[in-house]
């Protein structure tokens, strides 16, 4: 398991996504459920000629593991960039015990939660796309006394995310039940449990390092039109 690549090696084990290029000097792929294209090369001149050949201009949404990629993207292709972050991946292979307070538990939501969701979810707008991720049955909620106390979900691409807690229940201890829950639903899937951290978010960063998840070394940089 590469933890670098993480994102791209899961989708393509689990049939996922479909390989553009393959080389020596690195890999463009097409995440199908996400339409994400994923690149992780090291010639940046190589990767221009792919790029123009196979018409990925296309594309909506590109990922990239090189700084240098995600510059001539943005200089060049006028593609906007958004953030970058590291991975975060669950090596152990067991489940994470998990120890639940009284009257606080985790349930799959529905719609009924929408206006919530939308209210509290700072980095998407997108209400449809947020309405389908719960008709897949990939966004879960923690309750407390049968309130929302907060909520993690699957991304399109596979990546567990999605994670926001309303600000009263903060410094609770649930976004590590959340994210514990979510981790031993991908084992019990048979998924190795990932997520992408924005790179200045160091609450996320010190949770990861808490649940045992292994951080990548370098960025993935997102970019949207």
């Amino acid at each position: 398991m590469n933890i670098e690549m993480i994102d791209i090696e899961e989708p393509l084990r689990l049939g996922y996504a479909n390989i553009i290029y393959q080389g020596n000097d690195g890999i463009i792929i097409h995440e199908l459920r996400s339409d994400v294209l994923m690149v992780a090369m090291s010639d940046v001149k190589h990767f221009m000629e792919i790029y123009e050949k196979n018409c990925l201009q296309s594309f909506t949404i590109i990922s990239t593991k090189s700084k240098d990629i995600k510059d001539i993207l943005t200089n060049k292709y006028h593609k906007t960039f958004q953030f970058a972050c590291y991975q975060a991946v669950y090596t152990h292979g067991e489940k994470i015990d998990m120890i639940y307070p009284q009257d606080v538990y985790i349930h799959n939501l529905t719609l009924e939660f929408l206006p919530l969701i939308k209210k509290y979810y700072e980095h998407s707008d997108d209400v449809e796309h947020l309405k389908n991720i719960i008709e897949r049955k990939h966004l879960w909620g923690i309750f407390e006394k049968n309130e929302l106390a907060g909520f993690i979900g699957i991304h399109d691409e596979g990546s567990m995310g999605i994670l926001e807690m309303r600000n009263e229940y903060k410094r609770k201890g649930y976004g590590y039940l959340l994210e514990g829950y979510l981790i031993n639903y991908f084992i019990d899937q048979g998924w190795i449990p990932f997520c992408q951290i924005i790179q200045d978010n160091l609450p996320s960063l010190a949770l990861q390092k808490k649940l045992g998840l292994s951080l990548s070394k370098g960025l993935s940089y997102w970019l949207f039109d």
